[in-house]
Parts: structure tokens; sequence; C-alpha cells
């Protein structure tokens, strides 16, 4: 049989092109996977900055006995507080406020477990306390110790 020549076909079949698709798909959900482990990773480590930066900030201002007054931290709903006096949580006493990260606040319970942080003036010392910080499957301790020093 002689019939027509065959013309030459050039490109790639169907399967192939579907072969080619899936293995691309399941290349970006891994990738989006670890992608977004990475951000909860982040915004976990961002929350504990956040808090050392504001203990180290009112232990620097109660050492440098700025405005002869005690520098403190505490939590109000939904705002990080930095306090000025020997005080306890009072929005009486509020310098500034950092907005908190409802998400890890909620999972840390802050509302009841956050402690009220104050440092005495000159020495920057405190009670020995304790902060963790929980989000998802992740904990992280904030420890102070009676001289201020903060470690985390």
């Amino acid at each position: 049989m002689s019939g027509l020549p065959r013309a030459r076909s050039s490109g790639f079949t169907l399967l192939e092109l579907i072969v080619t698709v899936a293995i691309f798909s399941i290349l970006i959900t891994l990738g989006l996977f670890m992608s977004f482990e990475t951000f909860r990773g982040a915004s976990h480590r961002s929350e504990v900055d956040v808090i050392v930066s504001l203990f180290q900030k009112a232990r620097s201002r109660a050492m440098n006995n700025i405005e002869q007054s005690t520098w403190g931290v505490c939590y109000i709903a939904p705002n990080y507080v930095l306090l000025k006096g020997l005080v306890a949580c009072d929005v009486a006493y509020v310098v500034d406020t950092v907005k908190a990260n409802e998400v890890v606040a909620a999972a840390s319970d802050f509302n009841t477990m956050f402690p009220v942080v104050i440092f005495l003036q000159l020495s920057g010392s405190t009670d020995e306390t304790t902060v963790e910080v929980k989000q998802n499957a992740r904990t992280s301790t904030i420890s102070i110790n009676e001289a201020g020093t903060i470690i985390w």
C-alpha cells in the first residue's frame, strides 16, 4: 500500500503536555506549602521580637532614669502597653502602645497570662517572670530575671 506519504509532525503530544502540567502543579503546590510555613514562622518570630523590644525599651528608660520614674510593660487587649510609674496595668499610665498580633495573643492567652513587668529606676531590676508566646505548634519563652536581664 503506497498511500499518501506520512506528514512529519512536530510538537508535543497531548500526553506529554498533561504530564508536564502535572509535574509543575506538584512543584507549585509544594512551594506554596513551604511558603506558608515560612510565613507562619516569621510571624511568630516577629511577635517575640516586638515583645522583647518593648521590654528592652522599658528597662532602658528605667535604667537611664528617664522622667525620674519606673517603667513597665503590660498587655491591654489588643495592645502591648509601655507604662510609666510604679503601678499596675492602668490606662492612666500608658505612654505608648504597640498593636499585638491577635492570633498570637489569643493562643498565648495574654488577657490572663501576660505579666505586668515593672523595671525599677537606675538598677533596671524587676520581679523574675516569664512570657510564653504561642502560635500553632510553636512556643517561645521570654524570661526576665531579678536583675532585669531579658533572655529569649
